[in-house]
């Protein structure tokens, strides 16, 4: 019979970042598509990250434009 030893080596932990939904937009392109872009909050850190409601990544342009992966750009602000 075979003993099997464990490890001596203590597991290494991953160190995660949670992330917490803060709000949802109403956003538009020029064509009247509708999207929703999802803004979280990243733990630890203050940083916040935007997705589509699908989980595509958005870049915050400024405080109305969010731009695609595509580069087509979408607002929150109304004309």
């Amino acid at each position: 019979m075979v003993a099997l030893r464990k490890s001596v080596e203590p597991a290494r932990r991953r160190h995660s970042r949670a992330r917490q939904e803060l709000y949802r937009e109403p956003c538009y392109d020029a064509d009247g598509n509708r999207y929703k872009v999802i803004v979280w909050r990243v733990w630890p850190g203050p940083t916040a990250w935007y997705t589509l409601e699908d989980g595509t990544p958005v870049h915050y342009e400024d405080e109305c434009v969010f731009a695609l992966p595509s580069g087509k750009l979408i607002s929150r602000c109304g004309d």
